[in-house]
């Protein structure tokens, strides 16, 4: 089995997943808010829902979408115009958010209860869709010519960037927390995020047509 990924697609991809895994957002926050109240060990078990959840939409969405356009070059760029929209948008409401807000409740847990909620926080963010489907395919060499290898290297790359984040929020929660909570670090945390991603979306704007 052949690779069709490139360094400098795989470089831009590491770019992309630190951006998207580490800035703030639903799973982030979930995960932070969990390790304020019961630390690394605390947020562990919806760190790992949130991994099984991302690894499900990677298998059922990348994989699935990678081999539905093979031979349909059209289809393909279409997806990988969509793609781009998507993370200007991204990049855009990182660039105009009004901030973020830290999830107080679910104090006392069971680990079956936190399972479940980053399970579903995986599962019900509408971006998991987008990323998986139209971003993933082509960093793998550009839609239409993806390959399985290429799209497990990916995933794999983007689930231990995931998990890694996960652990990192939930470990140095308290000082993180001061962080986000800061209206003037939030903003420059958000305007960073919003210019890496609009470069992202614009090298990937080249490879489209």
């Amino acid at each position: 089995m052949t690779s069709a990924l490139t360094l400098s697609s795989f470089m831009y991809f590491l770019l992309f997943c630190a951006t998207m895994t580490f800035s703030p957002g639903p799973m982030t926050l979930l995960l932070l808010s969990l390790g304020l109240r019961g630390g690394l060990r605390g947020a562990i078990p919806a760190q790992f829902g949130a991994s099984v959840a991302y690894l499900l939409s990677i298998l059922i969405f990348a994989v699935g979408f990678s081999a539905l356009i093979k031979g349909h070059p059209v289809i393909a760029q279409a997806i990988q115009g969509v793609g781009v929209v998507y993370i200007l948008h991204l990049a855009y409401k990182q660039w105009t958010s009004s901030g973020v807000v830290l999830d107080r409740t679910g104090a006392g847990e069971g680990s079956r209860s936190l399972f479940g909620k980053g399970l579903l926080t995986g599962f019900s963010n509408p971006k998991t869709l987008i990323i998986f489907s139209a971003v993933f395919p082509q960093f793998a060499g550009g839609g239409e010519h993806s390959s399985a290898l290429d799209i497990a290297m990916l995933g794999l790359t983007f689930l231990s960037l995931q998990f890694a984040s996960g652990c990192l929020y939930a470990y140095f929660g308290q000082r993180i927390r001061h962080v986000l909570e800061n209206p003037k670090r939030r903003v420059l945390l958000q305007r960073i995020t919003a210019l890496l991603l609009l470069g992202v979306a614009l090298m990937l704007a080249r490879t489209v047509g």
